[in-house]
């Protein structure tokens, strides 16, 4: 497995990407989904050896943005084996996981590279989708950091596809739960 990174780390390993990138272009416009909002929020403990990047809200140049990564100590879009203690960037396309519709939230801008995440309303509703304890986790901390609004994230939830809503619907309980 390989080593997780706090949100400090994350960041300074983003530094070298935007650093590896060459100096003109268009932005390199990364949607961040998973940990990334509880990462960069300054969640206490949390940590995580990937990135997810969400393809459909991303912007950028394939080729540019494997090479910086490589550059930067990264793997780029790994899909069989993982290097231990090399993190990576992984590019996440709809199906298991589920978003529902949203304009992205700017949250940081490093040279050429935007960082963006969803609202968090629809960060939370995908959580809800698996429910596992490290999601439940991140739902605490991101109801205490943002207090999302919840008929829209149960609006969210009903829009997911059929598998995903049903699950998700399950465990809309736990928003109550985690809110006290």
């Amino acid at each position: 497995m390989p080593t997780a990174l706090n949100g400090e780390e994350w960041m300074a390993v983003l530094e070298r990407l935007a650093t590896a990138l060459p100096p003109s272009g268009p932005p390199v416009t990364l949607c961040l989904i998973g940990s990334a909002a509880c990462l960069f929020g300054g969640m206490p403990g949390r940590a995580s050896a990937e990135l997810p990047i969400w393809r459909p809200a991303s912007d950028y140049d394939l080729l540019e943005l494997r090479t910086a990564a490589e550059k930067a100590g990264l793997l780029f879009d790994p899909k069989t084996v993982l290097e231990p203690d090399t993190p990576y960037l992984q590019l996440i396309e709809p199906g298991l996981t589920q978003l529902g519709p949203f304009e992205p939230v700017l949250m940081e801008r490093v040279g050429r590279l935007h960082l963006y995440r969803p609202p968090v309303e629809n960060l939370v509703a995908a959580k809800l989708i698996r429910a596992e304890p490290k999601d439940l986790g991140d739902i605490r901390f991101l109801i205490s950091r943002h207090r999302p609004d919840e008929q829209r994230v149960r609006h969210i939830v009903q829009g997911f596809e059929r598998v995903a809503r049903e699950k998700a619907s399950e465990n809309l309980a736990y928003l109550s739960l985690l809110e006290t």
